[in-house]
């Protein structure tokens, strides 16, 4: 791994300090025209999802001819490949990319190579391959013409012809159908392997023992192959201790149906020929590697090394014992030596200052990828998420209340404070006198001066967006009695947190739909209706018995984004990864959260197969799965948060979207809530496999 200049320190590389540091953006993180394409395309370099790799600076008849990937799809599938490709050649490894025919291994890799004018030297593996096709051999001189001209002349292979320097030139070997391969090629190849990777030489045995020099700056290797067995004749699986030499990334048998369903609307113009990603799929690499030295003063590091090396063990476990992989015929291990090898390296080169996401990253990329079925990766990925650096800061899980143990008694008097508010919303005209009445009644000296602290700090922090016993009591009038508030059961980083993602924190009474309804007359702040219409659900539980569920709770103001066009399904995935992501970023997941998804993981298969089959059935399961109760909002919840919020703010939530709620109507769908506007909340409900652009979902969670 090269080091910096002695003048280079991890500061001069990475501006601020602790796990808010980030890098200056130039040169050393610099990602062209990110915002404008996932692969972008300058004078010197191609972007693949952020990867940059710069062009060879020299043209040859081996470079593919650009014409004929013109027509080239780059969809999620395509995209991400060709960023696992662009990783591994910025890092001069070699890749295995094991996957099945026709999912565009090869035509991937010569595409790219035309974009960055990298020769292409191809070699197919079959039977008939020998070693001197690859290393070279001595033909007749076909430009003999005097006596004394030599009769042979030695000809390079592909191999050899590829790991040739000329200046300027990058070139790739492709080894195509690599698994069908004799074991002499093997050994030789695997000769070339190490030359590669230590900056050596390759002896041509071949040759009178020429000696050339051996670049992974300018030779890159890419093996390809189809998985061994499965219908595909003369695949052996390789040695796991071949294997190693490679960075193994299994790819599918089958192109995903999404890929297709992409592919076939772009080649009928019906839609776009590259499909943009999420922010999340870029990475960020640097053009100066950080130093041993510069690593070893990441904050955090330590720590996350402990859980790494613990990490590492498990993984090794899950394949030793065939918890995962058990139906992939290549076998692999994780190698103790190779892999922390190549995930320092990946550290060194893409650490963007948060150690946590760059080790995620990299465990991702040499541990997931080793893995075909979503399942096994599914597991591996919740490993993954646990090896994470949290800096020796106050407790996330502290409550409010647990923290004002710690903290000095403010100065000043907090039901003054709570009381002026009252007077405000008294002196104000545009309060109905029946709210202003309940007010007055409002029993505030019962509320105990440690909470109505806490109600301070966290107002503090929300601003608008808290809307608590005061807020609640002008908003509903006499319909709620507050006679005791509860304890905030969140912390200061977690109402912060929240604040940023757009929530808000709400105290909630135990109101049906329909006492909503009767206790305000069916308006809102005389601008409007309440309901749109009740008459299809007057009669539904989930209007007349069910209430929202007493309690301090923290809910999104709008949908959760890209949770529109998901069916039910889709949808509690996203809320799995917003849970992991941003809800409780970079720490552990509180055991509730981690015991509802792990429920939900395993019955997930299950409810797929029922939605096909009986979707009433299916909306039952998903009901009743805890995930759903934890992350939505109840049909009364919904309507409560919305009207509560207006009733302060005057702002109309979810007035173009609707959420998807926890609860089913009577037919047998699941209701959603919603369109807020002066005609009132619209009530719908849809069977789990629906999805449509203003269908989305609003995360919702009281612990």
């Amino acid at each position: 791994m090269p080091s910096n200049s002695p003048e280079t320190s991890f500061a001069n590389v990475v501006r601020g300090s602790g796990d808010s540091a980030e890098f200056s953006g130039s040169p050393e993180t610099q990602i062209p025209g990110r915002e404008t394409s996932p692969i972008f395309e300058d004078e010197d370099s191609v972007s693949y999802l952020g990867v940059r790799l710069e062009k060879s600076k020299t043209s040859s008849n081996f470079v593919p001819d650009r014409e004929k990937y013109q027509d080239y799809i780059s969809d999620k599938f395509a995209l991400e490949l060709q960023q696992k490709i662009a990783v591994s050649m910025l890092q001069g490894d070699p890749m295995l990319i094991e996957g099945g025919t026709s999912i565009g291994k090869t035509t991937t890799v010569r595409k790219m190579c035309a974009e960055l004018g990298y020769e292409v030297h191809y070699a197919n593996l079959n039977g008939a391959t020998d070693v001197e096709d690859l290393m070279g051999r001595y033909i007749p001189n076909p430009n003999k013409t005097h006596p004394e001209d030599p009769e042979y002349i030695f000809a390079d292979g592909k191999v050899t012809s590829g790991l040739r320097q000329e200046e300027g030139k990058r070139k790739v070997i492709i080894l195509d159908e690599f698994n069908a391969s004799a074991p002499n090629i093997l050994i030789r190849l695997h000769e070339v392997i190490d030359a590669l990777e230590r900056g050596g030489e390759v002896v041509l045995s071949e040759d009178a023992s020429e000696v050339v020099h051996a670049s992974h700056e300018d030779t890159k290797v890419i093996a390809l192959m189809n998985p061994p067995g499965k219908g595909y004749f003369g695949r052996e699986p390789l040695d796991p201790a071949q294997l190693r030499r490679w960075v193994y990334q299994k790819e599918v048998s089958e192109l995903p149906e999404s890929t297709f369903a992409f592919s076939i609307e772009s080649l009928f113009g019906v839609g776009s020929q590259t499909e943009q990603p999420a922010e999340k799929s870029y990475f960020q690499a640097n053009n100066q590697t950080l130093s041993r030295e510069q690593m070893a003063e990441i904050p955090g590091i330590k720590e996350i090394l402990a859980i790494y090396q613990q990490f590492h063990q498990d993984a090794k476990k899950l394949v030793r014992q065939r918890t995962v992989a058990a139906d992939q015929p290549q076998p692999f291990t994780f190698d103790d030596r190779m892999e922390p090898h190549r995930v320092s390296s990946f550290v060194a080169r893409f650490y963007n200052g948060d150690i946590s996401e760059t080790f995620q990253r990299a465990l991702r990329y040499y541990y997931a990828n080793k893995l075909e079925s979503a399942e096994d990766r599914q597991k591996v990925e919740e490993m993954i998420n646990h090896v994470v650096y949290v800096p020796p800061i106050e407790s996330t899980r502290r409550t409010l209340a647990e923290q004002e143990q710690t903290v000095e008694p403010e100065k000043p008097d907090l039901r003054a404070k709570v009381d002026e508010e009252i007077a405000g919303v008294l002196d104000s005209a545009d309060v109905p006198d029946s709210v202003k009445e309940a007010l007055k009644s409002m029993p505030t000296a019962e509320i105990s001066p440690d909470i109505l602290k806490l109600l301070e700090q966290a107002k503090e922090i929300m601003g608008s967006d808290f809307l608590g016993p005061v807020e609640i009591k002008a908003a509903f009038g006499s319909a709620v009695e507050i006679t005791d508030v509860p304890t905030i059961p969140f912390s200061r980083v977690e109402i912060k947190q929240a604040k940023e993602l757009g929530q808000m924190l709400i105290l909630r009474q135990p109101l049906t739909m329909k006492q909503i309804g009767e206790a305000l007359g069916d308006k809102v702040k005389d601008e409007g209706k309440i309901f749109h219409g009740t008459d299809w659900h007057k009669e539904e539980k989930f209007y007349t018995e069910e209430t929202a569920k007493a309690g301090w709770a923290l809910v999104s103001k709008e949908a959760v984004p890209n949770s529109t066009n998901k069916n039910y399904l889709d949808q509690t995935d996203l809320m799995v990864d917003y849970l992991k992501n941003q809800v409780f970023k970079g720490v552990d997941l509180p055991p509730v959260y981690q015991e509802a998804i792990d429920e939900y993981l395993a019955k997930r298969t299950d409810i797929t197969t029922t939605m096909s089959s009986d979707r009433q059935k299916a909306a039952e399961m998903l009901e009743n799965l805890k995930i759903t109760g934890l992350t939505r909002q109840s049909p009364a919840e919904a309507l409560y948060d919305l009207v509560a919020y207006f009733q302060n703010n005057d702002e109309r939530l979810l007035a173009d979207k609707y959420t998807w709620t926890s609860c089913r109507a009577s037919a047998g769908g699941l209701v959603y809530v919603g369109s807020f506007k002066s005609d009132g909340v619209r009530v719908f409900w849809s069977r789990p496999g629906s999805s449509t652009s203003i269908l989305g979902v609003s995360f919702s969670r009281s612990q």
